[in-house]
């Protein structure tokens, strides 16, 4: 959860929402607690590889789980490729060839693609080593990772903090609440989004029913304490003449990252050091979390039999090193139409939150289709807590704005299609589609997308923001409502259950 979020998020955030971004990474973190907590019951209770693309296979079906599996499939095969480009960007200082300025914004260079691209195949490789090496390797990391940013608050608060920049240019909420908003989909749930990699491990973790629950819960609300602290340094460290042109034309002095430049403003040549090297290790400890889990994602969506059964494949080590290679060449792919650290982190923050929707979807149902199922960690109130955390996933969703979200469906209609052709081209027989369970995602879509362009944040504006939250409120209950309605009779899920070793034939626990 400590990558190229700490090193950029605060920047990005200070530029939507002022000072009060502070606010955001708090809100932010509470609102991704009410997901996790459904989660944290799902993966006790099912400790599967990939879990994301397999609850909802039991509880729906085919065409759920697949379109569900594609969005998140989308965010996690992003992450890599982000956090290397953040790592080759803070290096620029030093190696001004691996990028270049076109239009305000920090590209990556041919050279500087080819270093991405060996530093992608170094992480893809060391994950082929199996999960006990990459644990060995981040549990290194993530001392560094931790230090260096408590480090960084310290200084900037013993060194430089000017309380008049939480009043200036525009006071302490410049653009109200509509920037809090929509600094949340961008780098505040991305910095967040790290919480479900425990659950997706699940079924190699020991003693899951405590080891899930204290890793997921306890890992977020670290975060939001550091990530809150680390917000109020940064405003509080900056110089009066990067706020000269207000907020939305923050800038920082120097060719560096914006910790690493406030730094050597300040006289800190010591800790610009160490924030560079951390610009290195932390984005490449979570590089290397993110590779372990999107391979399993993309072993279990071939296990759900709608990608080819050759990714299913599993080296001594038990990992699935067809699926990392796969993932890596769609990683390198991604260089080119994403060239930069911003352009990628909205999108695959709201298709990950999107397909998080899920989660209370999937524990309604099967607290109905499998009540007898063993739940180490159950979630008490869950009616309530599922229909807050799909409210949370639409609300965020809706934040990102409407060209994030057109951009996001037209996406998914290009893995319907490559769903399609697999499916008629294939030899192996696919699970059939259970469209009439997933009658509930044309409107769930077309409804996101519309309320998105009639919104407030980059569409037409055509409604009072109170209305469409009011609408997108009593939509999210409807939606939740069918999608537990529409979900697979008892039995075809228990079969599925079964087949999967999940549910014994004569015990059913």
């Amino acid at each position: 959860m400590i990558g190229s979020g700490w090193l950029f998020g605060s920047f990005y955030t200070a530029q939507l929402a002022g000072p009060a971004s502070m606010i955001s990474w708090v809100l932010g973190g509470g609102l991704i607690i009410f997901i996790a907590l459904t989660f944290s019951e799902l993966s006790t209770m099912l400790p599967v590889t990939g879990g994301l693309a397999r609850y909802v296979q039991f509880t729906h079906g085919t065409a759920t789980s697949f379109c569900m599996s594609w969005l998140a499939w989308l965010s996690c095969v992003a992450v890599a490729p982000t956090e290397v480009q953040a790592i080759c960007q803070y290096a620029t200082p030093f190696l001004p060839w691996l990028t270049q300025t076109q239009s305000d914004t920090v590209v990556l260079t041919l050279p500087g693609l080819l270093v991405a691209s060996g530093l992608l195949l170094c992480i893809s490789a060391l994950n082929i080593k199996g999960i006990q090496t990459l644990t060995r390797y981040n549990s290194a990391l993530t001392l560094w990772k931790v230090m260096v940013p408590f480090i960084t608050i310290i200084a900037f608060f013993s060194t430089h903090f000017n309380f008049d920049n939480f009043t200036q240019q525009g006071g302490f909420m410049p653009f109200g609440w509509h920037g809090v908003f929509a600094s949340l989909p961008g780098a505040v749930v991305f910095s967040f989004l790290g919480f479900r990699e425990a659950t997706s491990l699940a079924g190699e973790a020991q003693k899951p029913h405590i080891a899930i629950p204290l890793a997921v819960i306890g890992s977020v609300c670290i975060c939001i304490v550091l990530y809150g602290l680390i917000q109020m340094a940064y405003v509080g460290a900056l110089s009066p003449t990067m706020l000269k042109q207000g907020w939305q034309h923050l800038h920082y002095t120097h060719d560096a990252g914006p910790f690493a430049g406030i730094a050597i403003t300040l006289g800190l040549s010591w800790l610009s050091v160490a924030i560079y090297s951390d610009a290195l290790i932390s984005p490449t400890g979570t590089s290397l979390i993110y590779t372990a889990t999107t391979a399993r994602l993309t072993y279990a969506m071939s296990e759900n039999r709608y990608a080819p059964s050759a990714l299913m494949g599993l080296n001594e080590k038990g990992v699935p090193a067809r699926a990392v290679w796969i993932n890596f060449l769609v990683g390198l792919v991604l260089f080119f139409p994403f060239p930069d650290w911003q352009a990628l982190i909205k999108f695959q923050s709201v298709a990950i939150v999107l397909a998080y929707g899920i989660g209370p979807i999937s524990l309604l149902a099967l607290r109905t289709q499998a009540p007898d199922l063993k739940r180490p960690f159950k979630l008490p109130f869950h009616r309530t807590l599922c229909y807050c955390a799909f409210l949370i996933c639409n609300l965020l969703a809706y934040w990102s704005g409407w060209e994030t979200i057109w951009r996001l469906m037209l996406g998914l209609g290009l893995g319907i299609i490559a769903l399609i052709i697999y499916r008629n081209l294939t030899r192996r027989q696919p699970y059939p589609l259970n469209l009439k369970h997933a009658i509930w995602l044309m409107p769930y879509f077309l409804g996101i997308t519309l309320l998105s362009y009639l919104g407030h944040y980059g569409g037409i504006q055509a409604l009072p923001e109170t209305w469409i939250l009011i609408g997108l409120s009593i939509y999210s209950a409807g939606l939740l409502w069918l999608a537990t309605y529409t979900q697979q009779p008892k039995s075809q899920a228990r079969q599925l259950l079964r087949e999967s070793g999940l549910l014994d034939t004569e015990s059913n626990t």
